[in-house]
């Protein structure tokens, strides 16, 4: 039976109830997902050699295997996402991903333990978040931006743990420099955020050594063993094919309607979209549940792996005009188009207007 709307347009209380069972992340398919992630994205390195001799050539076996390559590890980028919602729940899971992933990419996790502020209800839209686009940057400019980042932020990176990180060891000018605007993963890069609390501190001392060692470990590799040029290449190439179809995916982050206004748990769900045609295409191009980014944001604490029960049960529950089955897109590629094609709006005046 469908359930009664509230002035809001959806009845929080009722929904919370109706999807309560499934908040708990399961261990299993966490670490099945990153092993198996991991075994694939292995698989199609091996299978792109020589690079990009195999390539050029027109090899299909070598062109699947770097595909298969690039999607098994955008896919796996994807879990730092859930560590920011999951990590408490899952015991040993952020060190194990931060070990194969995180350090390895430089994407460590405690570049992403801000996300929270992306769904506040305070900071979703506005100036302090990091992961939106602002007026200014959405259709063609922010297109380009993104196109051109998937390109430079390998060295940004490398820049950021090889040469900022020990800077910062030596200086504490610097050290709350690169805490509060190199720290955060937002949508064009390192952004600005918040220092370290003194719980976090170690938490985020370990992970950057961690990634300048490895950064030292991988320059004395190329000194000395001079590996091939074309395992370089390979591994920038699998980078920048990662990064691009981030980009891709962050272009239907959201609708991008909000002007730096703060907005409430139904102004989210009617920002974002949940994509539930074409499954194969949308889980490829949005995983771990960013197919249904609408129902995230009204249930942040949901796991992956149970999103598509809860959004059964959610639509099923709502009236056909709620405010989240207005969220329903047709096609992702659709909306990506759209994105690209939008013109850039002047930033908003948002200073008081004078007496």
């Amino acid at each position: 039976m469908p359930a009664e709307s509230t002035d809001d347009g959806l009845p929080l209380k009722e929904l919370t109830r109706l999807v309560r069972d499934l908040t708990e992340p399961s261990p299993a398919i966490y670490w099945s997902n990153l092993v198996g992630g991991l075994v694939i994205a292995g698989i199609g390195i091996f299978l792109s050699r020589p690079f990009p001799t195999a390539i050029l050539s027109g090899s299909p076996l070598a062109i699947f295997g770097f595909v298969a390559a690039a999607f098994a590890v955008y896919r796996l980028t994807y879990f730092n996402h859930e560590i920011a919602h999951q990590a408490r729940k899952l015991r040993g899971f952020e060190l194990a991903w931060n070990a194969t992933i995180g350090v390895p990419l430089l994407i460590p996790s405690f570049l992403y333990s801000d996300h929270r502020n992306h769904h506040s209800l305070e900071g979703f839209g506005t100036d302090s978040d990091v992961e939106y686009f602002p007026p200014e940057m959405r259709g063609i400019k922010g297109t380009l931006a993104l196109v051109a980042l998937s390109f430079l932020l390998p060295f940004v990176y490398v820049f950021r743990f090889a040469v900022l990180a020990p800077a910062a060891w030596l200086s504490h000018r610097v050290r709350h420099w690169v805490d509060t605007r190199a720290s955060s993963l937002g949508i064009l890069g390192l952004s600005r955020r918040a220092p370290p609390t003194a719980a976090e501190r170690p938490s985020w001392r370990g992970q950057e050594l961690a990634c300048s060692l490895y950064l030292v470990v991988l320059a004395i590799a190329l000194v000395t063993r001079r590996p091939p040029g074309g395992i370089v290449l390979q591994i920038y190439s699998l980078f920048v094919a990662v990064l691009f179809l981030h980009s891709i995916r962050v272009m239907v982050g959201h609708r991008y309607e909000t002007e730096k206004y703060p907005q409430g748990r139904v102004g989210q769900i009617l920002d974002s979209y949940n994509f539930t045609r074409n499954p194969v295409v949308t889980k490829l191009m949005a995983p771990l549940g960013f197919d249904l980014h609408a129902l995230h944001h009204l249930f942040p604490n949901i796991p992956f792996h149970n999103m598509p029960e809860a959004h059964r049960r959610i639509s099923a529950a709502l009236p056909a005009g709620s405010p989240y089955h207005a969220a329903e897109a047709k096609s992702y590629f659709a909306e990506v188009a759209h994105f690209m094609m939008r013109r850039p709006q002047p930033a908003p005046d948002l200073r008081a207007p004078a007496e």
